[in-house]
């Protein structure tokens, strides 16, 4: 870790897995989690801990789960799994919210295809992510309750949607 300007500090490694520890994302809330993806189990699982690298916890515990995006009032986290992968799995990526508090989670897409890379809107009323479920990747909005599903992109290859937060 370093401040955010890159002025002071120094460089600081927050996990020593054998796996590869990726994908980051910041609880902007309250600046003291950070939810990422390891694969220090084998395949790539949803993790958080504290902003100093303590408290590592495991969120997933199956299939491939990736994309971790913190809601803006950090009690949840929206992410992308194929809950069971594998030969022979149906191999869907949907998009799903986790609570943190209770690890509880619901499955906010329900279609065939990918869908990735879940962004919240600044009020943490509405996700927009990618998906191929019209073929090809496009961009999508839903609300954050996965109700009112929307293509907002319709030609090319659009991928990796993020609000402005300005």
């Amino acid at each position: 870790t370093i401040d955010a300007n890159g002025s002071s500090g120094s460089l600081k490694r927050l996990t020593t897995s054998k796996g590869p520890d990726v994908s980051p994302s910041f609880n902007g809330k309250t600046g003291a989690q950070i939810a990422f993806v390891s694969g220090r189990t084998g395949l790539p699982q949803i993790y958080t801990m504290d902003s100093d690298g303590a408290n590592v916890q495991r969120m997933t515990d199956q299939g491939y789960a990736v994309s971790p995006s913190w809601s803006p009032n950090g009690q949840f986290l929206a992410f992308a799994w194929i809950r069971h992968y594998g030969p022979g799995a149906p191999g869907a990526q949907d998009i799903y919210l986790m609570d943190i508090a209770s690890k509880q989670w619901v499955q906010l897409t329900h279609d065939g295809g990918r869908n990735d890379f879940p962004s919240w809107s600044p009020d943490g009323r509405h996700i927009v992510f990618q998906s191929s479920r019209a073929g090809g990747e496009q961009i999508w909005t839903m609300l954050a309750d996965g109700t009112q599903q929307k293509q907002l992109t319709h030609s090319g290859s659009n991928t990796q949607p993020n609000w402005s937060w300005k």
